[in-house]
């Protein structure tokens, strides 16, 4: 890739994530990205902002993007009033909308899709890449600058973290190859979607820059389609194709729907071919909801036929519409999230968990955060319980706090013996074991089974039998 030039009768175009400015990402933005792209074709300066503090009147024009619903945004832009600002800065992404309702959703979606498009300073540049329109930002075909987040990294790495840790935003290319989905999740952004159409050629974003070596410096490809293997045959199964014969290892980081696998004619064809595929790191599904079991377990019988091997890895949705005062909801979340645990531990595949921001209203909202700790570190699933890994948790501390003599696991009545013994009437309780107490204390009824849950192990529930044909 060739060094940005800066013409010196232009002002420098400042992009902000605004994700990353206030709790960190990480991901690179995609839609800056291809903004810095398309700004790079024509020669016009940018700057990734890394400071709210920054002087936002040396900027020509600045863009904003925030993902999420729960990102803050400092309150000078929140409610701008700057006269400069309130003309400059262009703010867009689904951060913006996602919790919006019908219509204004709709409305407020669909003018966000296409708002780069229609901008009026972008649409005074020229379109290098082809497609319909001579002038402006084509966002399925351009180009995304991979080297946006450069100094950021750098600036990171200075303060002493490792460069590893920052992998995604210098070791892939990055893409849509579809949009779209069918299956109307009302907690996703693609609620009100019904058709999947193919969106960008490999191409389009595949980087082809080298090293010193001559070795390609983007190894991995990921992919943010919404839901790939759920499009037409003739869609997914040439761009499959594609993608197997760029000989890199790829990734669909938002998951493929397993349920395909079952639904699907093809689904068999679908898992033959992944099973092929050069993946990066583990094959992402998802599994989201209990009603879902049946097809799960279907699907999960042909996958692991034809994968049996392959490090397999389910999202594990939950924590939605929680509130403080409804018990009974809370209780069900929680049961169907170890019931769905069970299932994927029979089969030998890993879960992790992710909360919806509503989590925050549920009436122990820490045992999400504990279960997502046991859950999304490999280590811990693959060997302890969750009860053991709560356990665990208490002992490692007295362990270092010079506490001796104390067993690293001890059984739930063991741990009530100490209680009742007044054990911790001076040794602090960690907090893993404080949420397990009180969720306990709040559905007496329901203690054996939550017990038992808990103790959900999977070296002991997964059974090959399931997946093995006869």
């Amino acid at each position: 890739m060739k060094l940005l030039r800066i013409p010196p009768m232009y002002k420098c175009i400042g992009l902000i994530d605004a994700d990353l400015l206030d709790k960190g990402s990480r991901h690179p933005n995609l839609a800056l990205l291809k903004i810095a792209g398309f700004l790079f074709d024509n020669h016009i300066p940018f700057e990734l902002i890394l400071d709210y503090n920054s002087d936002f009147h040396r900027y020509e024009r600045i863009y904003l993007s925030k993902v999420f619903t729960f990102t803050k945004l400092p309150d000078f832009l929140e409610d701008i009033q700057d006269p400069y600002l309130v003309d400059k800065i262009v703010k867009g992404g689904t951060g913006f909308y996602a919790n919006a309702k019908g219509g204004t959703y709709r409305y407020e979606r669909e003018t966000d899709m296409i708002k780069l498009e229609n901008d009026s300073f972008l649409i005074t540049l020229l379109n290098h890449r082809g497609g319909h329109n001579r002038m402006g930002i084509n966002m399925a075909r351009q180009m995304p600058y991979y080297h946006l987040y450069d100094a950021f990294v750098d600036q990171q790495v200075a303060l002493g973290f490792k460069r590893e840790k920052y992998k995604d935003y210098y070791n892939y290319s990055i893409g849509f190859l579809t949009r779209g989905c069918v299956r109307h999740c009302p907690f996703c952004i693609n609620k009100y979607e019904n058709i999947i159409h193919p969106y960008s050629k490999i191409d389009w974003f595949l980087d082809q820059e080298k090293d010193v070596h001559g070795h390609d410096k983007r190894k991995y490809i990921y992919l943010w389609d919404d839901n790939f293997l759920a499009s037409d045959k003739t869609i997914w199964k040439p761009l499959l194709e594609q993608l197997i014969a760029t000989k890199k290892p790829f990734q669909f980081r938002q998951g493929l729907d397993e349920r395909m696998l079952a639904e699907s004619p093809d689904g068999e064809e679908m898992a033959e071919l992944l099973s092929k595929a050069r993946y990066h790191g583990d094959f992402i599904f998802a599994f989201d909801n209990w009603k879902d079991r049946d097809i799960i377990v279907k699907a999960l019988k042909i996958w692991k036929h034809y994968n049996p091997k392959k490090s397999t890895k389910f999202y594990l949705f939950c924590g939605f519409k929680q509130t403080q005062d409804n018990k009974e909801k809370f209780y069900n979340d929680i049961w169907e999230l170890f019931q769905r645990i069970k299932i994927l531990m029979q089969y030998g595949c890993v879960g992790y968990v992710m909360r919806h921001e509503d989590y925050h209203q549920a009436p122990i909202a820490n045992i999400y955060i504990q279960i997502a700790r046991w859950c999304n570190q490999q280590a811990f699933y693959k060997k302890m319980s969750f009860w053991e890994f709560c356990y665990r948790n208490q002992s490692y501390w007295e362990e270092h706090s010079g506490i001796l003599n104390r067993p690293k696991q001890k059984s739930y009545k063991e741990f009530e013996e100490d209680i009742n013994i007044g054990y911790y009437d001076s040794v602090k309780m960690c907090l893993p074991l404080v949420s397990i107490k009180n969720i306990l204390a709040m559905f007496p009824s329901k203690k054996d089974e939550l017990l038992e849950m808990f103790n959900y192990k999977m070296e002991k529930l997964i059974s090959p039998s399931l997946w093995e044909h006869q």
